[in-house]
């Protein structure tokens, strides 16, 4: 019995990782081909599908993983011009804070990805808290505003 426990429960948990990779996987390819037709709130939910990959892959140190994901959030989709154009007129001079908030995420994600080719893991997490750091900033300071404008 003992040796059952042994062998299923690994199993298990290597077949729910499964899951919840393929899962993910199909999300996020669903995300970011809606989230280029121009909707704010998909380019998001993308951005958090590979932040949790990114954590995912740092956390095992799997470079390769850090690198093609870290670069996916540095390359992430815009929303619509339309959508852009709305948020900037709402926004007005809040708008280059709101832009700066993104050029911090950007900046600390193409810098993970250098460093994740020279497989420096401490600089990865250092790029990655400045990353967190960016995405907390902007929410904290234009989560609800942005909301009520595009709704």
């Amino acid at each position: 019995m003992f040796t059952i426990k042994k062998i299923l429960i690994p199993t298990s948990i290597l077949i729910l990782i499964a899951v919840a990779n393929f899962s993910t996987a199909n999300e996020n390819s669903a995300s970011t081909e809606s989230a280029a037709q121009g909707s704010l709130k998909l380019v998001m939910q993308g951005l958090l599908i590979d932040t949790q990959q990114l954590t995912s892959a740092m956390l095992t140190e799997d470079f390769a993983n850090i690198e093609k994901t870290a670069k996916k959030i540095a390359d992430h989709p815009k929303p619509s011009m339309a959508t852009r154009m709305k948020l900037m007129k709402a926004m007005g001079s809040d708008m280059a804070k709101f832009k700066a908030n993104d050029g911090v995420v950007h900046d600390a994600a193409v810098a993970m990805v250098e460093n994740a080719q020279n497989k420096d893991i401490k600089a990865v997490g250092e790029n990655f808290q400045t990353m967190i750091g960016g995405c907390l900033s902007c929410h904290g300071e234009f989560k609800a505003k942005v909301s009520a404008i595009l709704k």
